[in-house]
């Protein structure tokens, strides 16, 4: 295209410097328009396939790069379970506040609505990191009678001889854990409508875990 252009350039010079009136000028300059218009007309014509198809490939190209985002996202969503994540030294304590005892003096006192949950979650699989991952958290009242200890208590256990006290999900987000690596977590927690336990216990479960898109 720029070469035509060159071309009828070159020529409108010639037509300039040997023409040897105004009048064969301008029939010379006159002639060289209307080629120039011709040509432009047959090069757009000749370049619409070429734009037809172009402007056809980038809607299917945008398509194709949504739908392998799209994929990525699905697999990393199925392609661990709950199962490929073991929790180690979970715990539930709860935090503390300022007290006084019969005697006027402060003393520090377990505060029983506000936790932290704390402990290590293990990726099991052999072949997907973990993004995110989300732990169910249950705090129990127990009866008095209840001694086992908070870290040996089973959930069927809790279950059968305790009343639920407070349920919370929590959500642990970009965490990356690579095959076979352990993450260490302690988040603050509270529970809504949470009655004071007399007797607590807790449970700690992974609901729910995602992989890194990959």
């Amino acid at each position: 295209m720029f070469r035509w252009a060159f071309l009828f350039l070159i020529a409108g010079i010639l037509v300039w410097m040997f023409a040897d009136s105004k009048a064969t000028r301008a029939i010379g300059f006159g002639v060289l328009a209307a080629i120039a218009a011709i040509s432009g007309v047959f090069f757009y014509i000749l370049d619409q396939p070429e734009r037809r198809q172009a402007s056809e490939l980038a809607p299917d190209k945008a398509i194709a790069e949504v739908e392998e985002v799209t994929r990525k996202l699905e697999t990393a969503r199925f392609a661990l379970k709950p199962t490929d994540i073991a929790l180690m030294n979970r715990k539930l304590a709860p935090g503390q506040k300022v007290a006084w005892n019969a005697g006027g003096q402060q003393q520090q006192s377990s505060d029983l609505f506000h936790w932290t949950v704390s402990g290590e979650a293990k990726n099991l699989s052999p072949q997907y990191s973990v993004q995110n991952l989300s732990l169910r958290v249950r705090l129990y009242d127990c009866p008095v009678f209840f001694t086992t200890p908070a870290e040996e208590a089973q959930l069927a256990q809790l279950s059968r001889d305790c009343s639920l006290s407070g349920q919370r999900t929590l959500g642990l987000y970009d965490v990356k854990i690579a095959p076979g690596a352990t993450y260490k977590f302690s988040e603050p927690v509270e529970f809504n409508d949470q009655i004071e336990p007399r007797n607590w216990r807790y449970w700690v479960e992974v609901s729910n875990v995602s992989a890194v898109a990959e």
